[in-house]
């Protein structure tokens, strides 16, 4: 039961807390191990893996792997703890570190570590969710929050005050003790808390963010023949639903400047970008093969890739982005 209590209270804990308990349990280990044997029964293993089974982002059930603990065999408690404490060490909640990629969205980056926009956006202090680039470096914090850096004054009611939660979501989380005593320079995860903005600007529509582009209708040709969504979403990107299989064709001579055949790639699966002379980009998403390669040039109306469904898609279909210019398919 003790045993239970401590990987309860080690899986909630923050980074900081984890090299705390570290050192307590490793203490712990060095007194019993050498004297205290026991055979786990099968409770105690279902009560182990049941606690430590979901430390992911995903909450997905990940049973432990610990060859030390098995129904039949006669361990040290010790041993079977510092294997936890290994393993947990490793997937518990904490601050990630994300490299950004070529075709990455914030909303995607977001969603594959189950946290919101703006959660990355005010740990990493960006302007919006266009700000990112790739290869910037993004803080990604374990739980849709903030994260706080204790300053000098800091107390646990004013923190739950600025950032609209209840106090004992932040002790909780951070395994603090229950008068609150904060260290300044601390840094604290501070689950669902929201940033107050001042004169925050009204929300303006993905279209009107785009309508500002020069129009060259005349420069880019229709990459592929399907339904036409018009929405525009992502970065100046609207769809074209059509059946796989479905040719996709350049909407303008260039060359070729990236060229993804395989992965996930922020959401874009296996995905084209064609630089042109004026200096506009395009994008083509979700491909199922690509016929054009990096460095390759390709004249208007050449087929470069044909349509399919990798990536983050729910059907067949082509996400063609315009950088630089409106999206000929948009419906501003």
């Amino acid at each position: 039961m003790a045993l239970a209590l401590l990987l309860i209270i080690f899986k909630s804990s923050s980074e900081g807390q984890k090299s705390i308990f570290n050192a307590i349990l490793t203490k712990y280990i060095e007194e019993t191990a050498a004297s205290v044997m026991f055979r786990p029964s099968s409770n105690e293993l279902a009560d182990i893996n049941s606690i430590v089974a979901r430390s992911g982002n995903d909450n997905t059930p990940r049973p432990l792997t610990l060859s030390t603990i098995q129904d039949n065999s006669i361990v040290s408690r010790g041993t079977i703890l510092a294997d936890i404490v290994s393993e947990l060490t490793e997937r518990g909640a904490q601050i990630s570190t994300y490299t950004v990629q070529e075709g990455d969205t914030l909303s995607f980056i977001a969603s594959d570590y189950g946290v919101s926009v703006n959660t990355i956006i005010w740990a990493n202090s960006l302007k919006d969710a266009d700000s990112i680039r790739p290869d910037m470096e993004l803080k990604i914090p374990p739980v849709t929050g903030v994260i706080h850096k204790v300053k000098k004054g800091d107390t646990i009611a004013a923190l739950a005050k600025k950032y609209g939660v209840e106090a004992e979501k932040i002790i909780s989380f951070n395994f603090l003790p229950q008068e609150g005593n904060l260290q300044e320079g601390q840094e604290l995860i501070v689950p669902d808390g929201k940033l107050q903005t001042q004169s925050a600007p009204a929300p303006v529509s993905t279209a009107k963010r785009f309508a500002y582009l020069p129009s060259l209708s005349d420069f880019f040709m229709l990459p592929a023949v399907g339904f036409n969504w018009g929405r525009i979403h992502g970065r100046n990107g609207v769809d074209v639903a059509n059946s796989c299989g479905t040719p996709i064709y350049a909407a303008a001579d260039g060359s070729v400047v990236s060229a993804k055949t395989s992965g996930w790639n922020g959401g874009f699966g296996k995905f084209l970008k064609i630089t042109h002379a004026n200096g506009t980009e395009t994008l083509y998403a979700h491909a199922s093969k690509l016929l054009a390669s990096v460095g390759e040039y390709v004249t208007k109306g050449q087929q470069i890739a044909v349509m399919g469904s990798t990536g983050r898609s729910t059907g067949c279909h082509l996400h063609f982005e315009v950088h630089g210019a409106k999206n000929p398919l948009a419906k501003y």
